[in-house]
């Protein structure tokens, strides 16, 4: 940089100043970036965790219905096995929501790496 003789130290000091100021804000800027970019992959992260809780959920769920007994006094069909399927596939993702097993929050602990 080229000092001419109409700057003084004063006035170069505070350009360095500003400089200063400028790269902090940027740093600052690229933080909360980084920040927002790690919690919306969290959230992400969450959110499929869950989703493989509600799935496997709904196969436990098919599983044991198969395991049963069948009886011909019901009436039987691909009516009530698409209504069965839909049933369980919405019982699991209510299970999922709540939390209450655990196996989305394990999921999402050995994904993230956070123990």
């Amino acid at each position: 940089m080229k000092i001419g003789s109409e700057l003084n130290l004063n006035q170069l000091q505070l350009k360095n100043t500003n400089l200063s100021k400028s790269e902090s804000e940027f740093k600052n800027l690229l933080e909360k970036e980084a920040s927002t970019k790690n919690e919306q992959k969290d959230e992400q992260l969450k959110v499929v965790s869950q989703e493989f809780e509600s799935i496997f959920l709904s196969m436990m769920f098919k599983q044991m219905r198969d395991a049963t007994l069948k009886s011909d006094l019901l009436d039987s069909g691909l009516s009530k096995e698409v209504f069965e399927d839909m049933y369980y596939d919405q019982i699991a993702k209510e299970a999922a929501s709540k939390e209450q097993l655990g196996i989305a929050e394990a999921v999402y602990q050995q994904l993230s790496n956070n123990s």
